[in-house]
């Protein structure tokens, strides 16, 4: 279901060229979703700020995620000084399925030096929307071998109390232990030095970042985990922004994501074996933004113990939707890395399919069983809505909820974190 919650109602954008006007750009629907039959459109205004009188034409565009045209229309207008021009700009009888679309507004003003573009995206009936899905007949055996070749390795858990990281409400540790190939993975627990036992959010990294401490949060535990090449396991590798998601592509037992997932389901475990941390490892909820929110999708999907997961913005999702729509865009992360390295090595578009249909968190999502709160952002480049919405349509869980964003890209809209914290406490049923 979608979450319905008071958001910005418009995207308002000043020209930088141009001071002289001001956009509004205002959907039908405040979150940019349009369901069940609503009517699809926008309410446009454009304000002169100016004292003179300005005439231009507005350019509507709507394109699908292939790229494809759908819709067209010029609209004339002249605006008085220190005045409005409003439009209602109809949609409905754009050819629309279920998916995601993207309207862009040129407004030429010849004569005024005006001549700006606005992007807005919006989605229609998305939860009726479905990739094409891909899942290896061996897919749970691969997974189930992986896990067994984790097993192998002793993880020498290690905890180490950092006093000089500590704060006036919470005790930090170093969490040390081995991984597969004995690589050594590190994170960092904050618990709360009140006396009682705490539930715990399990963070997972974005796309070669690095965790430090939560040194704010009070009210439960927090493990910060850094998976191979992130943060303070980056000893012996190094996660570098143009190779990391390629490492060891060309063979499926030695593939960094699948060493990545394996990381984070033994860091899983370590919070499982410590209950005598005070950490209540029967309320343990997983949480993860970009590729952390991939894993947190496949550590999820691969162990039933946690109690709730949040996946917020995936990335590397619907790979080949992801892939088709790379083709129709100026190159980007992360999609330009994929192309790069296929181009280079020598493997095929399909070899490339072949493996990465082992990690693409929409394979995993069909066998996630806990509650699941999945955040989008509307104009998210690195993660298009069309892709990251089959993560949630294929999750099986019988406690789902979606909160969308409609005007932030890399990020959220504040209303969704405090959603979130609240979701959380009623998931863990915490005060």
């Amino acid at each position: 279901m979608f979450f319905s919650c008071e958001v910005p109602q418009a995207i308002v954008t000043t020209s930088k060229n141009n001071k002289n006007i001001e956009y509004q750009i205002i959907p039908n629907k405040k979150n940019g979703i349009f369901v069940n039959n609503d009517r699809v459109g926008y309410d446009l205004m454009l304000k002169n700020k100016s004292n003179f009188k300005v005439r231009g034409v507005l350019n509507a565009d709507v394109t699908n995620y292939q790229g494809r045209n759908i819709f067209s229309q010029q609209i004339g207008y002249s605006i008085d000084g220190k005045k409005a021009f409003s439009y209602d700009l109809k949609l409905d009888n754009a050819p629309m399925g279920p998916g995601f679309y993207q309207m862009r507004l040129i407004n030429v003003a010849e004569g005024y030096n005006i001549n700006d573009t606005i992007y807005s995206v919006y989605g229609v009936d998305p939860e009726r929307k479905y990739p094409t899905i891909n899942l290896p007949t061996d897919f749970l055996k691969f997974w189930d071998n992986a896990k067994s070749e984790l097993q192998g390795y002793d993880p020498k858990f290690r905890i180490t109390r950092r006093g000089d990281k500590a704060t006036r409400t919470l005790d930090i540790y170093l969490v040390e232990f081995e991984s597969v190939d004995n690589y050594t993975i590190r994170g960092w627990l904050s618990i709360p030095k009140m006396s009682g036992k705490f539930s715990v959010l399990y963070q997972l990294p974005s796309y070669v970042t690095g965790f430090e401490p939560e040194t704010e949060r009070t009210d439960m535990a927090v493990f910060r985990l850094n998976v191979r090449g992130h943060g303070n396991s980056q000893d012996p590798m190094v996660g570098e922004f143009g190779s990391f998601a390629t490492t060891d592509m060309n063979d499926a037992s030695k593939f960094i994501y699948k060493k990545v997932y394996l990381d984070a389901l033994r860091g899983l475990d370590f919070l499982y074996k410590s209950a005598h941390l005070r950490l209540d490892t029967s309320k343990i909820m997983v949480y993860g933004e970009g590729q952390g929110a991939t894993i947190a999708t496949a550590v999820c999907a691969l162990d039933p113990r946690p109690a709730g997961c949040i996946i917020e913005r995936p990335v590397f999702a619907d790979i080949r939707t992801l892939m088709e729509m790379s083709a129709t865009r100026p190159p980007q992360w992360p999609t330009d890395i994929f192309t790069n390295y296929i181009s280079s090595s020598g493997m095929s578009t399909s070899d490339f399919y072949k493996l990465w249909d082992y990690h693409d968190p929409v394979n995993f999502a069909a066998f996630i069983r806990c509650p699941v709160l999945f955040g989008h952002s509307l104009l998210n480049q690195f993660s298009p809505p069309q892709c990251a919405i089959s993560v949630y349509n294929q999750l099986a869980s019988e406690r789902r909820e979606m909160y969308i964003s409609p005007n932030t890209n890399l990020e959220m809209d504040y209303i969704f974190y405090a959603y979130k914290d609240r979701w959380v406490k009623k998931i863990l049923r915490l005060p």
